[in-house]
């Protein structure tokens, strides 16, 4: 009954401003307060969310490069035969033999490469995995824009995969 009173008084002209009041929200002062803090709060907390967006996908990009040096290892030895993946140190980019798989290290930078080169300059190599489970073996140091490092292995006798991260 009190709202309704309220309500039909704030209609008339000469309502008094007790009874405005009873029915108003915030103030536009109040307003601005809460999106300037909001807008505080966003300024400080995005740049940190980018950062960890981009540091998310590099290390998704070189995961990504593992599991496929993981099924080529995988696919030899099913299959008994030799299996290369490829790599061409200047683009990033590689390829599984044999496979539709490619991809690209985006992202991150090759420092050094220890690989079967294709050619004198040694900007094109592969990994060879053999049937038994051995490889040619093979070492990548990766770099991100941060300077985080990256050491990428595959070890000659078992094929084993590691990345480690941190490394000197």
């Amino acid at each position: 009954m009190k709202l309704a009173k309220i309500f039909f008084s704030s209609l008339r002209p000469g309502a008094s401003v007790d009874a405005h009041r009873a029915q108003a929200g915030f103030t536009l002062l109040e307003l601005m307060a809460v999106l300037g803090l909001m807008g505080l709060l966003l300024g400080l907390v995005l740049p940190g969310l980018l950062h960890s967006w981009e540091r998310e996908s590099n290390r998704a990009t070189l995961r990504e490069f593992a599991t496929t040096l993981r099924t080529a290892r995988s696919e030899a030895v099913t299959r008994g035969f030799k299996v290369r993946l490829f790599l061409n140190l200047k683009t990033g980019r590689y390829r599984l033999e044999g496979s539709t798989r490619e991809g690209a290290l985006k992202g991150v930078s090759l420092t050094d490469a220890r690989l079967v080169w294709q050619n004198p300059e040694k900007s094109q190599g592969y990994i060879a995995f053999y049937g038994d489970g051995s490889t040619s073996g093979g070492k990548l140091a990766l770099v991100e824009p941060t300077g985080r490092r990256y050491l990428l292995e595959v070890e000659p006798i078992t094929g084993k995969v590691s990345l480690r991260s941190n490394v000197n």
